[in-house]
């Protein structure tokens, strides 16, 4: 066994792949022997998944738990998530002219996972593997908004608010506000922050059970999307957001339905 691994870890793992091998379940003598491990071991590991709902007991015999089958079920539905929104970004790009992106939070930045060009020539480009600073993204801001709020100070707390461009938004204070506004208004502006001469909208984007786990949006020259455009341009995304949200949804029944 390599030098850094952690043994109860590694027999956790064998004991789910266990378990999902035996859908009828296991007893706590047949992982015993299965996993070659002396009987206080394991009864200390099965204690300890089930204690967190990985694994459950049924009479003799331990079964998978609903808190593993529903990590299952959020891996499928993120990435089922995104196969969805594909289409909701490539009409939004034809329909506002602009072009569209879907993006998720990663490691305290956003994530650009799909764009889809304006069919202007004056357009800005963005692709696929990206990575923005959330203060001062639309993008970053809707995930800030509306999964980090109660942590700005800790999330921020060995680094700077980057300052991009003079309008880039670098105290706390100034970010919380801002957040608040996006919260109330229900979608996030990056007004020429990131880039001079750029501004971006964004909304958030919901999974099934309503969480926030992505979030879509339009990028443009300022010129070609001046401030005046912005409700009409919202509601645009709103109504690409509120579709991904309900493929989704639908999407996660049938799952769930097929499953049952």
């Amino acid at each position: 066994m390599e030098r850094y691994l952690i043994p109860s870890v590694v027999h956790a793992c064998e004991a789910f792949r266990l378990l999902t091998e035996h859908p009828n379940g296991m007893t706590a003598v047949q992982l015993e022997v299965a996993l070659d491990l002396p009987r206080t071991t394991v009864f200390r590991l099965l204690r300890t998944l089930c204690a967190e709902q990985m694994v459950e007991k049924k009479g003799k015999k331990y079964i998978c738990g609903m808190g593993l089958m529903n990590l299952g079920l959020q891996m499928i539905n993120s990435d089922r998530l995104h196969q969805v929104a594909i289409p909701h970004v490539q009409r939004l790009a034809l329909k506002s002219g602009h072009t569209a992106h879907l993006a998720v939070p990663n490691h305290g930045s956003s994530l650009i996972i799909e764009v889809f060009d304006s069919p202007h020539p004056l357009r800005v480009a963005c692709r696929p593997g990206v990575r923005a600073l959330m203060h001062c993204s639309s993008t970053g801001k809707v995930f800030l908004a509306f999964l980090y709020y109660e942590d700005l100070e800790l999330l921020f707390a060995d680094k700077a608010l980057e300052q991009r461009t003079a309008n880039s938004i670098t105290d706390i204070g100034a970010l919380r506000r801002e957040l608040q506004r996006v919260v109330a208004l229900g979608y996030a502006i990056d007004d020429r922050e990131y880039h001079e001469d750029v501004r971006c909208l964004a909304v958030p984007v919901r999974d099934s059970r309503g969480v926030v786990v992505a979030s879509i949006g339009i990028t443009a020259p300022a010129t070609a999307f001046p401030k005046s455009q912005i409700p009409v341009v919202a509601a645009m995304v709103k109504e690409a957001a509120c579709g991904i949200y309900k493929d989704a949804f639908q999407m996660a029944r049938q799952l769930e339905q097929s499953l049952a």
